[in-house]
């Protein structure tokens, strides 16, 4: 857990130099506070830890122009998913030669307006995918660099999403794709490479390199089934974060030890080949927290509710998801935790609990709730028009600064 890394100073919660009562008191909960130190440590984290290769921005997790400026800025790449995400991802700073485009399905117009980007490369998830490219480069007169997406036969790790291993919407199936691909007349689109991505939230390093390993050897044997020079290879991401405190950290450094023979192996062959990594809740959800105040507390046949005025109308994912988001009462941090507690939210359905039995300070109506691990599939991911009680702000704290993160 990174919090007490990026938030905490003295016992108290400060977002990089930026203390509690600057940010709930100038602006009203629910909010969400970033944290743009702890954006750039994670970037720097993973990249010291892979420097042969590029990391690439999912804005999935977090589409927030600021977030997406302090990644730009650090020296990230993008995987957009969506046009709007494309153009985030350009009014951010990326440059088109490092995004990458990456969505299980595609409109000719979706297409066209990547190809207009002139971005890096396109994951391709069916022949029918192939061929709705070509027709567009095309009509726009111009050569694009595709990825085959894989749905691999790998075995799958444990993780709430997994995207290979069985029937999936994502990608070729690996036993099928030579078949599918061989026979294309392909005039305006060159095979470059693969593109996979296996399951989010993995803090299994072991599976990771196997991962790793099993589609440096995939790459290999597709480059030479189906003839292509193998341009750029994307792993995907996955890597996890600790949700609550039960779980490990992904160790980082033992991975990176686990696959230097495999890429070793593999560079020998293709010293020129561009290696991918997809990342986005690695990078930014430990950097996020979401703020919300405590209205009014409730004794209701022996639990204890904490009622607070942002609940799944302003961050979802642990109602949906079932995630067990660490909790903290930012303004008593320093109390000892008395009480098992419900905090739930204001809106008009038993549904709206975004942590049963956390363990806390007895809470009181005023009390500032924080939710960690927030800065991922957080504000975008949520029921923001509800009952219409009115969107977070998100704010962004960088060196002693607060300001409004522009959305």
């Amino acid at each position: 857990m990174r919090f007490d890394n990026f938030y905490v100073r003295d016992g108290r919660f400060v977002a990089d130099g930026v203390a509690l009562d600057g940010i709930a008191g100038r602006y009203p909960t629910p909010l969400y506070v970033y944290s743009a130190n702890g954006i750039r440590a994670k970037y720097r984290l993973l990249k010291e830890h892979f420097p042969a290769f590029d990391i690439c921005y999912s804005l999935k997790a977090n589409p927030n122009p600021s977030v997406c400026a302090v990644l730009q800025r650090a020296g990230a790449g993008a995987e957009v998913s969506s046009p709007r995400e494309l153009v985030t991802a350009l009014a951010a700073g990326f440059a088109s030669k490092n995004i990458v485009y990456v969505a299980p399905a595609k409109t000719a117009a979706d297409v066209e307006q990547v190809l207009r980007a002139g971005i890096h490369a396109i994951a391709a998830d069916a022949a029918s995918d192939l061929e709705l490219i070509d027709s567009a480069a095309r009509t726009l007169g111009v050569k694009v660099r595709v990825l085959l997406r894989i749905n691999t036969n790998e075995s799958q790790p444990e993780a709430k999403e997994v995207m290979v291993g069985g029937p999936s919407k994502f990608g070729f199936d690996e036993e099928q794709v030579v078949a599918e691909v061989a026979g294309l007349k392909l005039k305006h689109t060159r095979i470059a490479g693969i593109q996979v991505y296996s399951a989010s939230q993995v803090l299994d390093g072991e599976w990771l390199a196997a991962h790793i390993e099993y589609v440096f050897r995939l790459a290999r044997r597709l480059s030479q089934e189906l003839g292509f020079k193998q341009e750029t290879v994307d792993f995907g991401g996955g890597f996890g974060v600790p949700q609550h405190e039960l779980d490990h950290e992904l160790d980082l450094a033992g991975l990176a030890e686990a696959v230097a023979g495999p890429l070793a192996e593999f560079r020998t062959d293709n010293p020129d080949c561009r290696l991918i990594f997809e990342s986005g809740r690695y990078l930014v959800a430990e950097s996020g927290v979401f703020v919300t105040r405590v209205v009014r507390v409730k004794e209701s046949r022996g639990r204890v509710l904490a009622i607070c005025d942002g609940g799944m109308n302003a961050f979802a994912r642990p109602v949906f998801m079932r995630i067990r988001h660490p909790v903290r009462l930012l303004n008593r941090m320093e109390e000892q935790a008395t009480n098992h507690v419900d905090v739930c939210g204001p809106i008009c359905t038993p549904l709206d609990c975004l942590a049963r039995d956390a363990y806390l300070p007895m809470p009181k109506a005023g009390d500032i709730v924080g939710f960690l691990n927030a800065g991922a599939y957080g504000y975008t991911m949520s029921l923001l028009d509800f009952m219409s009680r009115g969107r977070p702000a998100e704010l962004m704290a960088d060196a002693g600064e607060l300001r409004l993160a522009s959305s």
